[in-house]
């Protein structure tokens, strides 16, 4: 009988010691998420947003918590906007800009724009924020902390892959990598350590970026069942360079050592 009673009395404690530690393990989660709530302020790098393929150098959002306004650029014109949140919901007034006249990119600046006025909500997470409404992501920028340049040359690399029921997209900017393995997922963010920096721009430097729109592909099953189109797209110092499109795991011999790269980097995350 007495024994009955200590294994009950055991089993009590560590009910209430479980119960205590699953309180402080959501208090711990508020917490984190609340910091992370209150860091949206600073320069933040957009690596891509929706409908927009090719985007310009330094494109950027800036966040300036003490005043609530909002700056920017997109490839001609600096702009900016009050902004408002509450929780994980964000409100941006109406914005206004320079009226500088560019050939190039104004479209995508105006799209910007309006694509920001939608938007409702926003998360952050491993130093990427995502813009998004009740339907999608909208715009995904990384913090400017992790975007910095990290070697003489000023790169971007983007591959993307996809068919009906699979999407990957990868972009690698200096001295970080994005990763989206799903559509509609949320993007993963992580920092490269020294010596991967190294190793991933060595190889980008060692090609000829005129030549990669010219590579052949070995094979071309994309084009008639349905197996996964790929393209890898480099912009280095501002010029963008592509590659025709090509079957997903099988790249030209040129860069298939860069595209399992990009890959090995990816898995990390």
């Amino acid at each position: 009988m007495k024994i009955m009673k200590f294994i009950t009395i055991l089993l009590t404690v560590f009910a209430l010691e479980s119960c205590g530690n699953t309180k402080a393990a959501t208090n711990l989660e508020n917490n984190i998420e609340a910091k992370q709530i209150a860091v949206l302020s600073g320069k933040y790098m957009i690596s891509s947003f929706i409908d927009n393929t090719e985007l310009p150098k330094n494109i950027h959002l800036n966040f300036d918590e003490t005043t609530n306004i909002v700056s920017g650029f997109a490839g001609c014109n600096n702009f900016s906007a009050s902004y408002s949140t509450a929780g994980n919901t964000i409100k941006f007034g109406t914005f206004m800009s320079t009226k500088m006249m560019c050939k190039r990119f104004m479209d995508v600046e105006q799209n910007l724009m309006n694509t920001l006025e939608k938007t409702t909500n926003f998360t952050i997470k491993n130093n990427v924020l995502t813009l998004k409404n009740s339907k999608e992501d909208l715009v995904v920028a990384v913090n400017n902390n992790i975007s910095k340049i990290a070697q003489e040359d000023d790169y971007t690399i983007e591959y993307k892959s996809s068919t009906r029921g699979s999407y990957l997209k990868i972009v690698i900017t200096n001295d970080s990598i994005i990763s989206q393995k799903q559509r509609g997922a949320a993007p993963e963010a992580r920092k490269f350590s020294p010596n991967e920096t190294t190793d991933i721009f060595k190889k980008v430097a060692a090609l000829d970026l005129e030549e990669l729109e010219n590579l052949e592909s070995p094979s071309k099953a994309h084009q008639y069942d349905a197996a996964a189109a790929a393209t890898l797209t480099i912009t280095k110092n501002g010029k963008t360079y592509h590659t025709k499109t090509f079957d997903a795991g099988k790249p030209n011999a040129k860069i298939e050592d860069l595209v399992n790269t990009i890959f090995s980097l990816s898995e990390k995350q």
